[in-house]
């Protein structure tokens, strides 16, 4: 990973310095200094840091629990960052009382001359004030006094039940973590999370609109014969060009590559008649965004690519409009999965559309998820066992919890017909049909599979739920496949 990592880089840089290259005879020909056009330059100013939001979400968050008194640290990662927007130390940890006459109490690691020369200047203890409008702040060895001193007086404790060094502090001061402490945190705050206010909204907006604009970057400058890593860099450099980075490892899977779900090796040459497959995302100020485009590398579907893709594009559009306030969190899923099975079926993939093993065959996981300071980002989906697919992904009585205005998520069909997936039948769906139901189901449809085997096909939007509807923040990555052709514009 490291070789294809400095690949990327190489790459990156290439794009970055003078074209200009020296001749034989040692002297420099002309070249220019290489500039992204403007038109890949996310214009719109979004909102800074404010203080005001984090403790808005602190005096909710206080409004909840059962605790006097939140404690928690950096090693809950997102859930820290959330209540304080401190994502640069590692080690701090912020008491929240709204008793005290400091209600937003912050500790961090103190200035230090010789950790500024190894990591860079850390914010100590006035800065946090100064910048995150901290009430007070101390440094990180102050803590452990500050915790005997709230369990001696007996006040009750919310902590988060990640939050592992915590409780053993907590443990060694007191005996134990049962009686007035409360590990309530993390269910609160992700229920908190998963309805975003304006200012992760805007964030939001910024990261999937520069997603959207590498996207397009790369409809202009992809060919056969580069190889993965190259498109990659494309995308990755108009991230870096907007001032942001990725949000997630960057998928981008050509040919077969399309067809593995979370491929990352990228380093594949692309073919003359490949579909590419980029699921990518950038990220701003933490809030990552998450767009799957599928394009044909030489600009133009084959029939067998544009009859696949067309069925994929159905299902996204259609699960879009389900996706309101309303109808649940899962009847966009359920859409797109019906459109799904229905057009296989009439292809002549899947022979009986009753049959759960067949549908499961080709239907691998539910099409949309919460996106936001993680790409995958926490919060209930309903009254079922989101890790047991097998229970609800093909179930639409299973419906999850109601649609909420500030909801942002994804919706993400896709099709991905591995060349030797039918061999695996046996091992598959083995406890769930006979072989001779499995031997007859894969001797019917292999004709059929055989023609397009190989094709991996996905389309990904983020969307967010309004009081009346819905916006996708993805609109402006080309989708349909005249619009994705008209942008490739290969003659």
């Amino acid at each position: 990973m490291k070789t294809e990592y400095l690949k990327v880089v190489i790459t990156a840089l290439i794009m970055t310095i003078s074209i200009g290259t020296v001749n034989c005879k040692g002297k420099k020909t002309s070249g220019q200094i290489f500039k992204l056009p403007r038109e890949f330059i996310f214009k719109e100013q979004t909102p800074d840091f404010d203080a005001e939001i984090f403790k808005h979400r602190r005096e909710r968050l206080m409004a909840k629990v059962k605790g006097d008194v939140s404690i928690i640290s950096a090693g809950t990662e997102n859930d820290f960052i959330y209540l304080t927007g401190l994502s640069s130390e590692k080690h701090a940890i912020t008491i929240i009382d709204p008793s005290s006459a400091n209600p937003f109490t912050l500790f961090v690691l103190p200035r230090e001359p010789m950790a500024t020369l190894w990591d860079g200047e850390r914010h100590g203890v006035e800065g946090v004030v100064k910048k995150f409008k901290a009430d007070t702040a101390y440094t990180v060895d102050k803590f452990d006094k500050k915790l005997a001193e709230l369990i001696r007086e007996n006040r009750s404790l919310s902590i988060h039940s990640g939050d592992k060094v915590l409780q053993g502090k907590i443990k060694k001061l007191s005996g134990n973590i049962s009686g007035h402490v409360h590990t309530d945190l993390a269910p609160v705050i992700h229920e908190m999370r998963v309805i975003k206010d304006d200012w992760e909204i805007a964030q939001l907006k910024k990261a999937v609109e520069v997603t959207c604009l590498a996207q397009k970057r790369v409809l202009q400058t992809v060919k056969p014969e580069q190889k993965e890593y190259d498109v990659q860099a494309e995308i990755e450099y108009v991230f870096k060009k907007n001032g942001l980075a990725p949000g997630f490892s960057s998928i981008t899977g050509s040919g077969p590559n399309a067809a593995i779900l979370h491929y990352v090796h990228n380093d594949r040459t692309l073919q003359d008649g490949d579909l590419l497959l980029m699921d990518v995302g950038a990220e701003a100020r933490g809030y990552s965004a998450d767009v799957t485009r599928t394009i044909p590398v030489n600009g133009k579907f084959n029939d067998k690519q544009r009859e696949l893709y067309s069925l994929v594009l159905k299902a996204n559009q259609e699960a879009i409009k389900k996706m309101v306030p309303g109808n649940r969190i899962l009847d966009c899923h359920h859409r797109a999965t019906e459109i799904i099975v229905r057009g296989l079926y009439d292809i002549g993939l899947i022979t009986d559309t009753t049959s759960w093993w067949q549908k499961r065959f080709y239907i691998h996981y539910r099409n949309n998820h919460y996106i936001g300071l993680h790409v995958h980002d926490v919060g209930s989906y309903g009254d079922f066992d989101e890790t047991d697919r097998d229970s609800y992904i093909l179930n639409p009585e299973i419906r999850g919890r109601k649609l909420l205005p500030g909801m942002v998520m994804t919706i993400e069909p896709g099709i991905y017909l591995l060349a030797d997936r039918l061999e695996h039948l046996h091992g598959l769906f083995g406890d769930r049909a006979t072989a001779e139901e499995l031997d007859a189901f894969a001797e019917k449809i292999r004709p059929v599979y055989e023609k397009y085997a190989g094709i991996g096909i996905r389309i990904e939007d983020d969307v967010l739920i309004t009081e009346d509807g819905n916006i996708v923040l993805s609109e402006n990555a080309p989708k349909t496949i005249e619009e994705i052709e008209a942008a490739m514009n290969r003659k």
